[in-house]
């Protein structure tokens, strides 16, 4: 197998990876605030779930990352109780600025996209230069909304 793309050489591929940053981080300019579950300072039963429904968990402190946003319309449900909106987003990150910041989205995490929450659901890297595994290119996250009593102490809760 090669080790490199066979047609693409390594300028073209640094062409991409320096034209893409430059989109996201400086015209795009998108930001997202990401929040990992503290694992050693969230309350969790016998199964390694969180108390309460997923309002005992504890928060690392948020990591601001550019990324590219797709905003997924929402959807109102009417149900017994009142109308219930749903929607999801898709987060689409440079690999290469992850690297750098020891810092890589994963399920479970929170992100708060102006002043709305999502907790992320799927991670994966769907884009290869030249088709090769080992050139990766970006970090696809999608993520749900939740609700806002899942999060309402988010501030209280970061450790």
């Amino acid at each position: 197998m090669a080790e490199k793309p066979f047609f693409v050489p390594q300028k073209e591929i640094q062409l991409f990876d320096i034209m893409n940053e430059e989109l996201i981080d400086e015209i795009v300019g998108q930001t997202v605030d990401i929040y990992k579950v503290s694992l050693n300072e969230s309350d969790s039963n016998i199964y390694g779930e969180s108390k309460e429904g997923g309002t005992a968990k504890t928060f690392e402190a948020g990591y601001r990352v550019n990324c590219l946003i797709q905003f997924n319309e929402p959807e109102v449900e009417q149900q017994d109780f009142g109308n219930d909106v749903n929607n999801s987003i898709e987060m689409y990150f440079h690999r290469n600025s992850l690297d750098g910041t020891n810092f890589y989205p994963e399920v479970g995490d929170v992100v708060d996209w102006r002043g709305i929450y999502f907790e992320i659901d799927g991670v994966t890297e769907p884009q290869l230069i030249a088709g090769h595994q080992d050139y990766k290119h970006d970090v696809k996250a999608t993520a749900h909304r939740i609700r806002l009593s899942s999060v309402a102490s988010l501030a209280e809760r970061i450790r």
